[in-house]
């Protein structure tokens, strides 16, 4: 018997070859089917977030280090003042709308108000590679907060209230990590891998759900409005916004 990592794998590869196309069909079925797409005026952007209001979008650009609030078709409508190191991730807490960021190279977890002082920051006891580390963020709408680190190793990680490590899972289903989003209507997680080119659909009871090859480079920030079923995708190297809905 062929191993589902395996099916999966070869079943990614085959609706990749199918070139550029405006869905992208998932093993199961399920397609996300592109609705628009968007350029965005900031270097390279890595993380993304949809605010609690679910009227703009929240993303960090790596060229300058700055936090950005967007429409919700890529025109920038704030930049806070929060100047970061290696910022790679970024979540909105749906409880009192407060922002969330990771510093890969800090290793950190900072709370950030909206205009973005900072609340609190807390260091994870992680090893690897300095350009390895924690690479998203995601709050559920209780206010768990869930972060990933980027590869060797791949890790999913729940934090306490007060951001220590609560438990983590080794993930070795793609090549790296790039980005985290929660999904309540499916109890599961929108999980970007940049170096497999892949939007993973992924529950840690479960394992992958789904998979869908993206035809873009350098996915870095995925986001998910579970109401509308829509979700949407940076990508770093061509600094765009890609908007797709779950079908």
């Amino acid at each position: 018997m062929i191993p589902r990592p395996i099916i999966l794998y070869l079943c990614l590869l085959l609706f990749a070859c199918g070139g550029d196309t405006p869905s992208i069909s998932g093993p199961d079925g399920t397609r996300l089917t592109l609705l628009s797409n968007h350029s965005l005026s900031i270097g390279e952007p890595s993380g993304l977030a949809l605010d609690a209001s679910r009227s703009s979008l929240w993303t960090v650009g790596n060229d300058p280090q700055r936090i950005y609030r967007l429409s919700l078709d890529g025109q920038i409508q704030n930049i806070l003042d929060y100047e970061g190191d290696d910022i790679e991730g970024i979540a909105a807490d749906p409880l009192d709308g407060t922002l969330w960021i990771v510093e890969e190279d800090r290793r950190e977890v900072v709370h950030l108000n909206s205009s973005g002082r900072v609340l609190e920051r807390h260091q994870l006891d992680l090893t690897g590679e300095q350009n390895s580390g924690l690479e998203g963020i995601c709050l559920d709408p209780d206010g768990a907060t869930y972060v990933l680190n980027e590869k060797n190793p791949g890790l999913f990680i729940s934090l306490n209230a007060d951001l220590s490590m609560k438990s983590q899972r080794q993930l070795d289903f793609a090549k790296d990590f790039s980005g985290l989003s929660c999904d309540s209507n499916r109890s599961a997680f929108w999980v970007l891998s940049d170096q497999s080119r892949t939007l993973f659909l992924w529950s840690p009871e479960e394992g992958v759900l789904g998979g869908y090859a993206l035809p873009f480079t350098k996915a870095e920030g995925v986001a998910v409005d579970p109401v509308d079923d829509l979700v949407y995708i940076a990508s770093e190297s061509e600094s765009m916004l890609y908007v797709y809905r779950i079908e």
